[in-house]
């Protein structure tokens, strides 16, 4: 059909051209005519045949415009043509299909409006330089999509005119592809979530092996709570604080140090240092507090004239048998104090608590050691001031003297004085005295 038309309009414009030539047919022989006519049906069948291939050519050519159309609709990605100014001039399937919004179809919106507004205002201050040089480069951005949800997308682009030299205008076209990212960004997140997770999970396992090695190596409490301390403070990132325990009557702490973290502070140490603001609720709760914006808060009427300025706090009891005995408090880290932070903190409250325990278990034995060594001294000395006759003791049953070990026969009195710490003193029995003394009448009744 398309080839008919064509020679119907090459013929058309034959005639026309024959019309305008003079009349010189008259002045023509018929051999010459003759050879006119075969010119004429020769070129005639090298029309028809460059025709033909021609018409095969706008075949082909129509095939490839229609697969390239096809590709373009129904590509895994969304393609859009945008003009200088950024108006939507085109788009695929796949495009309407993640936004989903029927004004795209009816007529010509920015692209920039279909984006966040956030997102929007940034595309519409970077288009130009995009547009300038598209190879390249990525812009991420919040698509609205269907249902008024929003979905995050990737634009990559390159000029449309590649493959067109330019619109009808004769002005160049932009293609960017539009790529939903939304599931690789939400893995990329959890993916970020995760490695910091085992980031904090190692920093703080650490940290604590760190705190737990001072413990095995504690000499006196003091020592291992300073070093438990500074082992917290490098974990969290503090540069201030102290270590303090609760006074036998509960009413104060009684700092064991205190580290100012190199700022100012002219506050008597001899200032007692009582229960009360934050510190309360980390005794009274028994578990981590702090607050990021403690020059803020209620509780800086609690500090006295010279403290050192507290950005943020942070305070860890220390917990014994469920009672806490004591608290470390943590001071001006440069950033805010977290939810990870409050953890190995509470950790190192731990075992600030274990150490403590340690100490009071081991200050106990010595004082029961202590005891015990005196006792046993006591004793040794009461023994050594003692003693004692044993064994078998040869007496002789009429004079009742004693054989020693040289085989020498001893009055008993002798033998005792001599093998004893026994002091003897005489007397008289009641028989004795009847028949030595009968006229003394020692034991009349």
């Amino acid at each position: 059909m398309g080839s008919n038309k064509t020679e119907f309009s090459i013929r058309k414009k034959a005639e026309a051209i024959m019309a305008s030539l003079p009349e010189t047919l008259n002045q023509v022989d018929h051999a010459q005519i003759k050879d006119l006519i075969e010119e004429l049906n020769v070129h005639q069948i090298e029309l028809e045949l460059q025709n033909e291939e021609l018409a095969a050519v706008q075949k082909t050519l129509e095939n490839s415009r229609q697969r390239y159309v096809e590709l373009f609709d129904k590509a895994p990605v969304g393609y859009v043509i945008l003009d200088r100014i950024g108006l939507i001039k085109q788009f695929n399937t796949t495009f309407f299909n993640l936004v989903g919004q029927p004004d795209v179809r009816q007529r010509k919106i920015a692209f920039a409006d279909l984006l966040t507004p956030e997102d929007g205002e940034l595309f519409r201050a970077r288009f130009k330089a995009f547009f300038k040089a598209p190879e390249g480069k990525q812009i991420h951005a919040s698509l609205h999509s269907r249902n008024g949800q929003t979905i995050r997308v990737l634009l990559e682009g390159r000029y449309y005119d590649e493959m067109q030299a330019s619109d009808a205008s004769g002005g160049e076209e932009l293609l960017p592809s539009i790529t939903d990212v939304s599931e690789l960004e939400q893995t990329r997140q959890r993916l970020t979530l995760a490695l910091n997770d085992a980031e904090f999970r190692e920093k703080r396992i650490a940290a604590l092996l760190k705190g737990a090695r001072a413990v095995l190596k504690q000499t006196d409490f003091i020592t291992t709570a300073r070093a438990l301390f500074d082992s917290c403070s490098e974990a969290v990132g503090s540069s201030s604080g102290y270590i303090a325990l609760l006074s036998d009557d509960g009413s104060e702490n009684e700092v064991l140090f205190l580290e100012d973290g190199g700022l100012p502070c002219t506050v008597d140490p001899e200032l007692p240092m009582p229960i009360r603001g934050l510190r309360e609720d980390a005794y009274r709760k028994g578990k981590v507090v702090y607050d990021n914006q403690f020059m803020k808060s209620e509780w800086t009427r609690f500090l006295p004239e010279g403290h050192v300025a507290l950005e943020n706090v942070m305070f860890a009891p220390l917990i014994i048998e469920g009672k806490s005995v004591g608290v470390m408090g943590l001071a001006n880290k440069s950033s805010d104090f977290t939810k990870e932070d409050a953890v190995i903190a509470g950790g190192f409250g731990e075992l600030a608590a274990i150490a403590l325990k340690n100490n009071r278990i081991s200050d106990k034995r010595n004082l029961a050691e202590a005891k015990n060594k005196k006792l046993i001294q006591e004793l040794q000395d009461a023994l050594a001031k003692v003693k004692t006759l044993s064994g078998l003791i040869p007496i002789c049953s009429h004079c009742k003297k004693i054989r020693d070990d040289k085989g020498y026969w001893n009055r008993l009195e002798d033998y005792l004085d001599e093998h004893s710490d026994a002091v003897l003193s005489h007397g008289i029995c009641q028989e004795c005295s009847k028949i030595h003394y009968p006229d003394l009448n020692l034991y009349d009744d």
